[in-house]
């Protein structure tokens, strides 16, 4: 199955254009388009491995959904 996509359509500074061009001529992207994607992919990525440590280092401050149901009567 093939991937569908979406257009997104954003706003950047020059500066940040600039700059997205730059890595381009260079030869460090293919396109800005990719550079983009990469961006998204690395903060998804980075988002996900926030939200895991999170629930990590939370996962003793919280009671399973038998014990709450439990401690409130509600059986």
């Amino acid at each position: 199955m093939a991937t569908r996509t979406r257009t997104l359509n954003l706003r950047i500074t020059k500066g940040q254009y600039e700059a997205i061009e730059e890595l381009v001529e260079s030869g460090e992207y293919t396109s800005k388009s990719e550079f983009i994607r990469e961006l998204i992919r690395q903060s998804i990525d980075d988002f996900a491995d926030y939200i895991r440590e999170k629930a990590i280092r939370d996962r003793d401050k919280h009671i399973s959904l038998e014990e709450y149901i439990e401690s409130r009567g509600l059986e």
